[in-house]
């Protein structure tokens, strides 16, 4: 009788550490796909505010599909991931519209401040564009530390 108490306490035990493992690798993945939605949703809404930026100031037009393809492409990536955490567009769309709101702060909706946002978002949006892998390696490093 004592042995199966033991080794149901022993069992029940070693579960539960393979439950935290497992509860640390979600929590781990949570947290990086997350974090790249996050950036995604920036670089959107950056590449956005540009274009109609450089849409006023009368600029080329082939600057302009440059720079909205860019959207497109981060846009993507927002539904891609939002997707895998199981959320809605409605719910995608707040997070964009939060973000936009906060970006336009940034330049006090003057896009004659455009150039604000270009130093603070251009560099990172355009690696994270041209190399995700860097950004998720940055995220999981985090996430590691995070969830250890």
């Amino acid at each position: 009788m004592i042995k199966k108490i033991i080794l149901t306490f022993i069992l029940g035990f070693l579960s539960c550490g393979i439950s935290l493992a497992e509860t640390k690798e979600v929590s781990r993945a949570k947290y990086v796909l997350s974090n790249m939605q996050q950036d995604y949703i920036m670089c959107y809404c950056f590449y956005k505010i540009g274009a109609e930026y450089i849409r006023k100031s009368n600029g080329e037009e082939s600057l302009i599909e440059g720079v909205e393809k860019s959207s497109d492409v981060s846009l993507k990536f927002v539904h891609e991931t939002g997707e895998l955490m199981s959320m809605s567009a409605k719910e995608m769309s707040s997070k964009v519209e939060v973000e936009v709101k906060k970006q336009l702060d940034l330049i006090d909706n003057d896009f004659n401040k455009a150039s604000i946002l270009l130093e603070k978002y251009a560099k990172q949006c355009k690696n994270l564009i041209e190399n995700k892998q860097q950004r998720i390696s940055f995220w999981e490093k985090k996430a590691n530390i995070k969830f250890q």
